[in-house]
């Protein structure tokens, strides 16, 4: 009996089409992180969220020293991601919560046909209403992004701009040990 053995599909072009693990799966860089602990924030300030624990990620492409998914694969990837909030005691609270490629809110790397050169693309969810007594919300998105495999990260950012105390520091983006209530997951697609 002979075997073939075959860790990577090239295109014609040269590029690597297909990524073959050791247990015969496809690299599919899918990846399932969420916050262990909350994290309190200033008014008025774009924080990366502290996604540190991993509940899948077999490529290793999350790293939750930086919060960064970096995949190895090119191709076009579903990102998912959900902050869930708590303001102080009856405040009225601004919520933004954003995917964000490479340090920036716009997606505008990649090439045709992903993006025309004056696309710019955001992927976010907000939220406005005033908050009750230490109530939670959430807020959530999703969207395909293109990455090139190579260098494109993607980060999940929050912010708060808390109109009934603008100096607030309490406006907490929750966590939890047992939970994903914080949380952002992905896997390629194309």
């Amino acid at each position: 009996m002979s075997t073939l053995g075959i860790e990577n599909i090239e295109h014609t072009n040269g590029t690597n089409a297909i990524t073959i693990n050791s247990d015969g799966s496809m690299k599919r860089g899918a990846f399932q992180v969420y916050s262990n602990s909350s994290q309190g924030i200033a008014s008025n300030v774009h924080t990366i969220v502290q996604l540190d624990q991993k509940l899948l990620d077999p490529d290793n492409y999350f790293d939750t020293s930086t919060y960064r998914f970096t995949p190895q694969v090119a191709g076009i990837y579903y990102i998912e991601g959900q902050i869930m909030w708590e303001a102080g005691a009856g405040d009225n609270i601004y919520y933004f919560m954003a995917v964000k490629k490479n340090g920036d809110f716009s997606h505008t790397s990649g090439s045709a046909p992903y993006l025309t050169g004056s696309a710019s693309p955001n992927v976010r969810g907000i939220l406005s209403h005033t908050e009750g007594s230490v109530n939670e919300t959430c807020i959530k998105a999703s969207c395909l992004v293109h990455m090139n495999g190579t260098s494109d990260y993607l980060q999940l950012s929050g912010y708060a701009y808390n109109y009934t105390d603008a100096s607030a520091t309490d406006n907490d983006m929750k966590g939890h040990a047992d939970q994903m209530i914080t949380y952002m997951l992905g896997f390629r697609v194309d």
